[in-house]
């Protein structure tokens, strides 16, 4: 899978997580009979934040978790195993970058618009989102 469609495909998830999360939130308040105008109101800069702050995340741990696999380390006796090591330049790297994103958030928030959706709509999108995961992202390549 090549890089674009990966980062893609995790800002996808994590939206419509955020939709269901989102939905579920909703219909609670909704059932408890609280105030949801607050929970119906979705920034476009929030879904700009989960996307960029998932992919961030993902890639974050996939860097922390890239160890050797098993087979590099029998496939060389002579040579001690490795013990990971926690590269904490990278971390901060990536801990500056989720600040940024925040930041950058945050300051467009008063800039780009603002979303009503209902808890209704908000599952609607969670149920697009997941179902669409199969045919655009996870289809079987052909030979």
């Amino acid at each position: 899978m090549n890089k674009a469609k990966h980062y893609t495909l995790i800002a996808w998830v994590a939206l419509s997580m955020f939709f269901l999360t989102q939905a579920i939130i909703g219909w609670f308040i909704t059932f408890t009979g609280g105030d949801i105008h607050p929970f119906e109101k979705i920034s476009f800069s929030t879904l700009i934040i989960i996307a960029a702050g998932a992919i961030l995340l993902i890639e974050a741990l996939m860097n922390f978790m890239n160890r050797p696999e098993e087979g590099e380390e029998n496939q060389q006796p002579d040579h001690a195993p490795v013990k990971p090591q926690i590269n904490f330049k990278s971390i901060l790297m990536y801990v500056i970058l989720v600040v940024i994103i925040l930041v950058a958030g945050l300051a467009l928030r008063s800039v780009l618009p603002v979303f009503r959706i209902s808890p209704w709509m908000n599952l609607v999108l969670a149920a697009i989102g997941f179902i669409g995961l199969k045919p655009i992202f996870l289809r079987k390549k052909r030979s």
